[in-house]
């Protein structure tokens, strides 16, 4: 097995090394987006096939100060997504450390033709505070680091890279040379003809006005009851992955000066459902009533206050919880099995999730359970959770997800069947359990449980009865005297 592992590894890296000589890239594009707390590069590509024959993959990489940390890598020709997976092995002559991937074009690229099409990396953790540590009031910067070039196995005939920033307090960027800064914007125009892997670091230095809002860990159980409701509860670590704060805070300098806030937050926003009712909101301590409620037609908005701004390097946990309808989210289909269709992470839109947890608690009996996923790379494993009246437990379908932004928060389905017989079960078992409660009652009321009978006792059976008799007797005596007189 292993001598076959090998194998497909060394098959798979010959022909990337083969494909990487069958483009010319005549012309890249390459804008690289830092307005967010994450980074987005887009790179439109003009590629064309001066292999002999039609081509359908083509292989894109990033510096391994990127690759780990992207957490959605797309290729689109004119909007339309492009199968992409990653190669365990980068082609021959690439850098150290670099990673890349392998798009499969649905049409192939006619020998001698020209593709155009966009590569679009969205990268978190990536930037690095400098200064590491500020105090209260101080401004946030941070650097950015990247290639210059686009890092391709194919030769550049023409290319040209776009800083866009969030702000146009730049400290330094690097290098100088060919380098035009307009507010915040920093381009690089005329980058001429490059070989294959050409290399020069980038590192752009820059004042980053927005709070780095990270969920270190991100649980979701989605509990589905045939009753009426599927209850949902979201419990998160989240931090402030900026600049860490140093020195003293203070509440007075936070509440009535602009600069005092810095980089911190005091609030993250969800968007829930719009039939999400029975809200709650709590930490370790208890109830947390600092937060405001909207309900609108297509959205429940809550305003989820944290116990204390977060400045940077600090951290808090809390939990979020609502239920929602059955209606909406579960639906028939057809052979008698039944769909739950909902969102996979988190309900805030500015954070990335670090690790991402989502548990889907199915009814006891619940069978034949299949999930259908938005994205590849989510882990999926069983579990089981004992609830009220469980006996056997009720399924549980974990899945598992690291480096999540919220654009890959998107539906999923849970196909299972389940039937009427164990809808009742649990009312029925409930119902045999007072049933047996209440015989057993009457059973042990019509009982003598006397183990043994002493002569003193016999005595005093006898002498009752004896009584008894006489009383009798004395009744009947006076009866019939009366009837006499």
């Amino acid at each position: 097995m292993s001598r076959l592992c090998t194998v497909l590894v060394l098959a798979a890296w010959l022909v990337a090394s083969a494909a990487a000589a069958d483009f010319v890239i005549e012309n890249a594009s390459r804008r690289i987006n830092l307005k967010n707390t994450w980074a987005k590069a887009i790179d439109t590509i003009q590629a064309k096939n001066t292999a002999g024959s039609d081509l359908s993959n083509f292989v894109v990489c990033y510096p391994g100060s990127l690759a780990p940390r992207i957490a959605v890598l797309k290729v689109l020709i004119k909007k339309e997504k492009q199968d992409v997976k990653a190669l365990e092995q980068a082609p021959q002559g690439a850098p150290a450390d670099v990673g890349c991937h392998q798009a499969t074009f649905k049409s192939p690229v006619k020998a001698g033709a020209t593709i155009e099409f966009d590569v679009v990396a969205t990268v978190t953790g990536v930037f690095k505070p400098n200064p590491a540590k500020i105090g209260q009031g101080e401004k946030q910067y941070v650097e950015y680091y990247d290639n210059l070039y686009l890092l391709s196995p194919y030769e550049v005939t023409e290319q040209s890279s776009t800083v866009l920033l969030p702000t146009s307090d730049v400290k330094s960027y690097s290098p100088e040379d060919g380098a035009s800064k307009s507010g915040s914007k920093v381009s690089y125009t005329k980058l001429g003809r490059q070989a294959p892997w050409a290399l020069q670091q980038l590192k752009v230095h820059f004042h980053h006005d927005k709070p780095f809002k990270r969920i270190n860990s991100l649980v979701r159980e989605i509990e589905v009851s045939h009753w009426g409701n599927i209850y949902v509860e979201e419990t998160y670590e989240i931090q402030n992955a900026g600049a860490q704060h140093t020195g003293k805070f203070s509440r007075l300098l936070y509440a009535h000066s602009p600069e005092g806030k810095g980089n911190s937050f005091p609030d993250v926003v969800a968007h829930l459902p719009a039939a999400a009712h029975s809200l709650y909101y709590k930490d370790i301590i208890g109830n947390i009533s600092s937060s405001d409620t909207t309900h609108t037609t297509k959205e429940t908005v809550i305003e989820v206050r944290l116990r204390y701004p977060l400045m940077g390097g600090w951290k808090t946990d809390f939990t979020l919880g609502y239920s929602v309808p059955l209606e909406g989210f579960l639906y028939r289909r057809p052979k008698g099995k039944l769909r739950l269709l909902m969102e996979l992470s988190t309900s805030f839109n500015d954070v990335w999730v670090e690790q991402l947890t989502t548990r889907v608690v199915l009814p006891e009996g619940a069978q034949h359970i299949k999930a259908s996923l938005p994205f590849a790379g989510i882990e999926q494993s069983w579990d089981k959770k004992f609830t009220y009246l469980d006996t056997a437990g009720r399924p549980v379908l974990v899945l598992s997800k690291s480096n999540v932004v919220p654009e890959q928060n998107k539906p999923f389905a849970v196909d299972y069947s389940f039937t009427f017989t164990g809808m009742m079960r649990e009312p029925l078992l409930l119902i045999s359990v007072f049933a047996a409660f209440f015989a057993a009652v009457a059973v042990y009321n019509r009982l003598d449980f006397t183990i043994t009978r002493d002569e003193k006792w016999l005595e005093r059976q006898s002498l009752d009865k004896a009584l008894g008799v006489i009383q009798q007797l004395t009744k009947y005596w006076d009866s019939e005297c009366c009837c006499r007189c």
